[in-house]
């Protein structure tokens, strides 16, 4: 009887050793990998590798990799993802499981998301919205910043949005601090909503972004004009003339009260002195809210120093007496005008055959062909010349014009002598016909 519980001990023993090597021996499993894009486009080149498995393996042109690995019982393997050209950095990893063979995995590369940026491409996303002991939470307001795309929560907590690479999600619900998130954590589980957990609000919580943010009374049209009279320049500053701006970040209390300011990009100790001073000394804002109620909130503002620089003084014009006006006064009309007597006596020449007139722009000449001069004195010029009275017909500098004017009194002296040469020649002749006359 001994022996028959000897053998029997031994059988056991055997079975149980053929059973261990087998599990340490495992199975063979093909998995199959499909990496796509947001998009649903086939993400090629992609390089999977498992963690202590020396092998690695990519993706064909339609984003799916398969490989064969040895299950074993009792062991846990990782499988990470690598884009190509960064083959020691991972992107994704996820844990192989014996029963989950063939997985979809969505995944953008850098070039990918700056074209869905670009393209402002939008996506569809799901959550369920959970207390931390896994209690839906309805009617959390989902807010797609900057774009007015928004939903709430159902009784399960569930809602669905079109999301973009460009503007962040908001997720606000009563009682529970705000979250946000980007489209990504949503993209890398499109096939099921995401669990997304609402932590409870402390009432001394500080804000970073509000449903309504802080504000200056009267806006930052007069935070700016705050800033005008009461931001002290430093004087040496001023005397360099150095200008720039000072970043100053600062909490805007419940109350409205200005508290903890600092430099959040400085320019020089003096002058981020001097913007630190002129922010303590504001008077109360108007308080952040939430949710209808007044929340902590921060809130950045830019302090310019800039030096005004005086403004010219405008120069005096100096009277101009326009061409055509003149023409307009002299004898176009039925009356005699005495509107030459408002020119200065140096600036009119008058000549055998032309008058010239002198202007700051050129000289008017009039021919004796358009002028006519009456017995009482009135001076007058026919109505096809009076249009070309106010045109300039030579336009020199003023230097030429004053010698111009210069050198026509000796032009009209050379004139005159001629005629006299003339005069004198005809009568010398007129005495010797007169003398060859009286002898015959």
């Amino acid at each position: 009887m001994k022996n028959l519980y000897t053998i029997l001990l031994l059988t056991i023993a055997f079975i149980a050793s053929i059973s261990i090597h087998a599990q340490s021996a495992g199975k063979k499993i093909t998995y199959k990998i499909t990496v796509l894009k947001s998009n649903g486009d086939p993400q090629p080149g992609i390089l999977l590798k498992i963690i202590g498995n020396s092998e690695e393996y990519t993706g064909n042109e339609q984003g799916v990799i398969t490989f064969d690995y040895e299950w074993k019982q009792n062991t846990t393997r990782t499988a990470s993802l690598y884009f190509p050209n960064e083959k020691f950095k991972s992107v994704y990893s996820f844990i192989l499981q014996e029963d989950e063979t063939s997985k979809t995995i969505y995944l953008d590369r850098p070039e990918d998301i700056t074209a869905y940026k670009q393209q402002n491409s939008a996506f569809k996303i799901e959550g369920n919205i959970k207390r931390t002991n896994n209690r839906p939470i309805a009617g959390a307001l989902i807010d797609i910043q900057g774009t007015g795309r928004k939903a709430t929560s159902d009784k399960n907590g569930y809602f669905s949005i079109e999301a973009d690479y460009n503007h962040p999600i908001i997720i606000r619900a009563d009682g529970m601090e705000n979250k946000t998130m980007n489209i990504k954590q949503f993209i890398q589980h499109p096939d099921e909503p995401l669990n997304i957990y609402m932590y409870p609000r402390n009432a001394s919580q500080l804000y970073s972004i509000a449903e309504k943010m802080p504000e200056y009374p009267g806006g930052m049209k007069a935070f700016m004009n705050y800033l005008k009279y009461n931001l002290k320049y430093p004087d040496w500053a001023k005397k360099a003339g150095k200008e720039g701006v000072v970043i100053v970040q600062f909490i805007v209390e419940r109350d409205g009260e200005i508290t903890s300011p600092t430099i959040v990009r400085p320019l020089e100790a003096s002058m981020d002195s001097a913007a630190i001073t002129a922010i303590r000394k504001m008077p109360k804002w108007v308080p952040a809210m939430e949710q209808g109620r007044v929340v902590r909130c921060k809130y950045s503002v830019p302090v310019q120093f800039k030096i005004e620089k005086p403004k010219p003084k405008p120069q005096p014009q100096k009277e101009q007496v326009k061409l055509s006006s003149l023409a307009d006064s002299i004898a176009a009309q039925s009356e005699p005008n005495d509107s030459l007597n408002t020119l200065p006596i140096d600036s009119i020449h008058v000549s055998s055959d032309s008058i010239h007139i002198k202007m700051e722009q050129g000289t008017a000449i009039l021919t004796k062909d358009s002028l006519t001069v009456s017995v009482n004195d009135t001076l007058s010029i026919t109505s096809d010349k009076l249009k070309e009275f106010g045109k300039i017909l030579t336009q020199e500098p003023k230097d030429s014009l004053n010698n111009e004017m210069k050198a026509l009194p000796e032009k009209e002296k050379a004139v005159s002598e001629k005629k006299d040469k003339r005069n004198t020649r005809v009568s010398r002749k007129s005495k010797r016909q007169k003398a060859t006359q009286a002898d015959e």
